[in-house]
């Protein structure tokens, strides 16, 4: 069985964050795979969102054997059991309105290979423009070449205008 290098990004703002993140990593460990790495804990403004809490954010690098549409059927699955209400109908297309969650799981990167399908689009098409994704993935795998951009997520980084407020938390 073939195995696959995925790069997740968890993210919730309702009740105790670090709880619904750290609910999910167990169950990503058990329904997904090997978790090889995790960033801190990264605390961040809302992106996009008005009035809402402060996300909690972490990135995880994992190994699995599942293919994209079951990765991502588990991932649904997952935000499912730990309480989040309403169908993310097409993954990675951001087209509805941004609301607080128990917990959003999304699919950074999957091997080296690039997505679009009408369910999936990998690499996520917004990361390069969110300082709450890039922060935590510099801090596990800075030099990790983004497959459409060919630049390490440390230039992107460098060169990334937004400008909201991400802060590491102590653990």
């Amino acid at each position: 069985m073939k195995e696959h290098h995925v790069f997740l990004l968890q993210g919730s703002n309702k009740k105790n964050r670090k709880e619904y993140l750290d609910q999910s990593l167990i169950l990503i460990s058990q329904k997904i795979g090997k978790i090889l790495k995790k960033s801190s804990y990264f605390e961040s403004e809302a992106w996009n969102m008005k009035n809402s809490p402060p996300f909690y954010n972490r990135a995880l690098y994992v190994k699995t054997s599942h293919s994209p549409i079951s990765l991502l059927e588990n991932i649904l699955n997952i935000e499912f059991l730990i309480g989040r209400i309403g169908i993310k109908k097409n993954h990675n297309h951001y087209t509805e309105e941004y609301e607080d969650r128990e917990i959003d799981i999304d699919i950074l990167f999957y091997d080296h290979i690039i997505i679009h399908s009408s369910i999936l689009t990998v690499p996520h098409p917004l990361l390069h423009m969110r300082r709450f994704v890039l922060e935590p993935m510099c801090e596990i795998i800075p030099n990790k070449i983004h497959p459409i951009f060919n630049l390490t997520l440390l230039d992107i980084l460098g060169v990334c205008t937004d400008k909201l407020n991400v802060k590491k938390l102590l653990n």
